[in-house]
């Protein structure tokens, strides 16, 4: 148990500092409310469009990129592993690996990496 009191202490110590740090700057710092801290910033210069929309489309792209990505890094202990799990282990990362390239397969089919 003594081996935890360190690491209680440290967490208790950031959380007392990071909530004493941001009451003092709530409570002490300036405030100046007024139109052009709502102006969106541009570089320092002055927005010529108020409103911008942007194509969800890249979002989409990054999103289903970051989860591809994702499972496929979590393949990488398996592989490193693969002599340990035996056959077992083998069928389970295949059934992974089928999972993702049915999700893969549905997401290209529905048009998912289109730009257009």
């Amino acid at each position: 148990m003594s081996q935890y009191a360190a690491l209680l202490i440290y967490l208790l110590v950031a959380g007392v500092l990071a909530a004493g740090i941001s009451f003092t700057s709530q409570r002490l710092g300036p405030r100046a409310p007024g139109g052009l801290k709502r102006v969106t910033y541009e570089s320092g210069n002055v927005p010529e469009m108020p409103v911008m929309h942007f194509s969800i489309r890249f979002y989409r792209v990054a999103m289903l990129f970051l989860v591809f990505d994702v499972a496929v890094m979590a393949l990488y202990p398996w592989a490193t592993s693969l002599a340990s799990l035996h056959a077992a282990g083998f069928f389970k990362a295949l059934f992974f690996l089928l999972v993702i390239a049915v999700a893969f397969a549905y997401v290209w089919r529905r048009g998912g990496f289109k730009w257009d």
